[in-house]
């Protein structure tokens, strides 16, 4: 398996944000143990100048990384220019840096997966394609429950694995079903079930949401009884 720009994020993210350059491929190294690279080194240093508008080599891909000090400096020391996955985008747009992400998202690793799922520009771009904000396995509205402090909120999960994804497939809005806290939950509880079976499965059962407690003037009542 190639180096990828990833692979480098996901190291640096580990890393805090922020590492020097022989830090950074003692990670990937890790991360990708069946790496082909000859010299990670000169992988891993190609890779950051290659989505660093910092360095010549800058292939307007994606401008990921950014050189601390300056790379006349020669310090490699190299940082995550902003976090790839929430490039801050108005209008819920996907960029060219965060599709090609999403293009190589097909290792097995959860830790990306759930940072991928918190993505705001991913989320906002998968909200303005709602009709509902119900859950869309057991019907729930966070703010049928919560009144205005669950207006709007439902979770982003993907319907396919990130395991079952191979290098070079994207992931589409489409491949994302909104869910409450607890049906995410229970999905990931349960070897990612589908969507569809959970839903069945509540079905199934019927069986009410119960309040966690009554008010605290309920239990005033009661005494005073």
């Amino acid at each position: 398996m190639p180096i990828r720009p990833i692979h480098i994020v996901e190291a640096l993210s580990e890393l805090g944000g922020q590492a020097h350059l022989d830090q950074i491929v003692a990670r990937v190294v890790e991360i990708v143990p069946d790496h082909q690279a000859d010299s990670p080194a000169s992988s891993v240093r190609a890779r950051l100048q290659e989505y660093s508008s910092d360095s010549t080599h800058f292939k307007n891909k994606g401008d990921l990384f950014a050189s601390v000090h300056g790379l006349d400096a020669k310090a490699g020391v190299w940082r995550l220019r902003a976090d790839p996955l929430s490039p801050g985008d108005p209008d819920g747009v996907l960029d060219e840096a965060e599709a090609y992400i999403e293009a190589q998202e097909g290792r097995a690793v959860l830790r990306m997966h759930l940072r991928r799922e918190r993505s705001r520009a991913l989320i906002d771009a998968f909200k303005k394609t709602l009709k509902t904000f119900a859950c869309e396995a057991c019907g729930t509205d966070m703010e049928a429950i919560y009144g205005s402090l669950g207006k709007g909120y439902i979770e982003a999960h993907h319907r396919r694995p990130v395991s079952q994804i191979k290098a070079g497939e994207t992931t589409k809005l489409s491949d994302l079903a909104a869910l409450c806290p607890n049906c995410h939950r229970m999905i990931h509880r349960n070897g990612l079930m589908s969507v569809e079976d959970l839903a069945m499965h509540l079905k199934a059962i019927a069986q009410p949401y119960p309040l966690a407690a009554e008010p605290a003037a309920a239990w005033v009542s009661d005494i005073e009884d």
